[in-house]
């Protein structure tokens, strides 16, 4: 893909962006949360075919959807605020500016699903999970960098919107919550074919500038980031909250149990295609 190619592509996603504008302040937020119903798909949650999810009764069930529901937004909050701001040094740097135009958009996007996802955890948990991402050593050239950040946002952002996809569509969940996720599916199918152009711009650009050395460096640290990305979904303040008798005994169990690994096998088939084609992730067992 040369730049005129990719120039067009950005063109059309900043037109997008002005075209399908979602406005947070019109959400109707309820006034509170129905601890009797489901906010999660059970699915989803993370601790579900596990002896800890085997043990609850539906009403338990129901509430353990609300603190996940809880978390999945919050990880989002603090995967977002860490998005703008990582982008924003990027604006206006290179020779693109039709880059910096769509990402100005992007920055602006991800600030909005903060207010909403913000706005479901202080009203129905008075609080957003903390903050447990792990940063790491990426030990690498700048160019590498930059490469780097826009993979880990994309690998981020194809987890998170396979979720979205789901929750989105099931009509045993709570409006609100299927609401905040077909809002975030919309805006995030942007962003993802974004990446996808993106990633095999830059490794078509640099691609002769990388040995052997550098890609399985790369191919390392996006395995790791995975694996970091995953351990995110499962909060032992989740299970604290919703009352589980043994939040941590829980917690470390049920990121090894088989069930567990069989669905992150899957979404990790699934949706992180590109990067396996691209040979920067291992394939999933």
């Amino acid at each position: 893909m040369n730049t005129d190619e990719f120039n067009e592509h950005l063109v059309k996603l900043s037109k997008a962006s002005l075209g399908n504008f979602m406005d947070p302040g019109e959400i109707e937020w309820p006034a509170e949360a129905n601890v009797a119903a489901w906010h999660f798909t059970p699915e989803l949650i993370s601790i579900y075919g596990t002896p800890a999810w085997n043990a609850l009764d539906d009403a338990a069930r129901m509430r353990l959807s609300l603190f996940e529901a809880v978390n999945f937004f919050s990880l989002n909050v603090h995967g977002e605020k860490f998005l703008v701001s990582e982008i924003s040094r990027h604006l206006y740097t290179d020779e693109h500016p039709e880059l910096s135009r769509y990402l100005l958009h992007f920055v602006e996007e991800e600030t909005k699903h903060m207010m909403y996802f913000s706005g479901f955890c202080n009203r129905y948990a008075g609080k957003v999970y903390r903050d447990r991402t792990l940063q790491l050593d990426q030990g690498l050239e700048s160019g590498l960098a930059t490469f780097l950040l826009f993979a880990r946002i994309y690998l981020f952002e194809e987890i998170v919107d396979e979720y979205n996809r789901i929750m989105a569509a099931d009509e045993r969940l709570e409006p609100i919550v299927r609401e905040i996720n077909r809002m975030h599916h919309v805006e995030e199918s942007r962003h993802l074919a974004f990446g996808r152009k993106h990633l095999r711009f830059l490794i078509e650009r640099d691609e002769d500038e990388w040995d052997a050395w550098t890609r399985a460096q790369v191919r390392q640290h996006l395995n790791d980031f995975l694996g970091l990305t995953w351990k995110q979904y499962y909060n032992p303040d989740v299970y604290e909250d919703a009352g589980l008798t043994d939040a941590f005994g829980t917690w470390h169990s049920a990121y090894d149990d088989p069930s567990c690994q069989k669905h992150r096998t899957r979404i990790n088939r699934q949706r992180l295609g590109l990067l396996r084609e691209l040979e920067l992730l291992e394939d999933p067992s």
